[in-house]
């Protein structure tokens, strides 16, 4: 194998392990969304965000970061589906503040 191959594995599998919460890493969601506002809606399972204009990616496990309005703050949510800017995102909760 190539030497620069054999770097370029090394790296690959160093950066794998130092994100891996079962050997120390931090855990972390799968995506997230940043929002200029939306709306909370409780349901049984948690609430529903609806939120508009957004960025981000992320469809399990996402965190939805809502900017500004009287929801405004950092929620993390089962799933979430966003098109055109549009979020809904469902089984939100507060995130704990670290």
């Amino acid at each position: 194998m190539p030497l620069i191959r054999r770097c370029a594995v090394v790296a690959l599998v160093a950066a794998t392990l130092a994100g891996s919460p079962a050997l120390g890493g931090t855990a972390h969601a799968a995506g997230s969304y940043t929002c200029f506002a939306g709306s909370l809606t409780p349901q049984a399972d948690g609430s529903h965000i609806s939120a508009n204009p957004c960025d981000g990616w992320g469809g399990v496990d996402v965190v939805v970061v809502l900017q500004f309005g009287p929801y405004a703050g950092t929620y993390r949510c089962g799933s979430a589906f966003s098109w055109n800017g549009y979020l809904g995102a469902d089984g939100c909760s507060p995130a704990p503040t670290p």
